[in-house]
């Protein structure tokens, strides 16, 4: 069974890739095994940025307002739009610097999983997002999806893939702009 990580190391094979919210649970190294890392040995090129980038590697920016003189054919935004304060701006940047045929693909803790239920919500959360209201949400701002994929985190644990609908603890969303 596929998680959200392998779905986006799939899509940046040989791209160039923007990933948005790079240094997430990586603090001032970046770790070799991280997503960035693997995307890095898989993508043509990749941009990294986050909001609280200690790291040369990656650049410290705000992902509503970040801009590029260049397009990507992939921008990946990893449990970030979960955190941001306003979600359409962020949609509306994120439409600006993909290339026509591009991807933007939106990776958020889903509100409706089981596995939330016993946890206090995070309060670093600006929202949380069940599968409708990512899904209106990203339609209000010119885009269509493509896929939709509910996933858990890298598990070998048999019981997690059986329940993978009730226990998804992840919405993996990949979008196109409409043209």
């Amino acid at each position: 069974m596929k998680s959200c990580e392998d779905y986006i190391l799939n899509i940046v094979k040989g791209k160039n890739v923007l990933d948005i919210g790079s240094c997430a649970e990586q603090g001032s190294l970046i770790k070799p095994k991280t997503l960035y890392s693997k995307i890095k040995m898989r993508a043509n090129s990749v941009v990294g940025v986050d909001i609280e980038s200690n790291s040369p590697e990656i650049i410290k920016g705000n992902a509503e307002n970040i801009s590029f003189k260049k397009r990507f054919d992939v921008i990946i935004a990893g449990d970030v739009i979960e955190h941001i304060h306003n979600p359409g701006k962020f949609l509306e940047n994120m439409s600006r610097h993909l290339k026509k045929d591009g991807l933007l693909v939106i990776v958020t803790p889903n509100a409706r999983s089981i596995g939330y239920l016993p946890f206090k919500c995070n309060k670093f959360h600006t929202c949380w997002y069940c599968e409708h209201t990512l899904s209106y949400l990203i339609s209000c701002y010119n885009y269509r999806i493509i896929k939709k994929f509910k996933g858990m985190r890298k598990s070998k644990n048999f019981i997690n893939n059986i329940f993978r609908h009730y226990f998804a603890n992840n919405l993996l969303f990949i979008c196109k702009k409409n043209d």
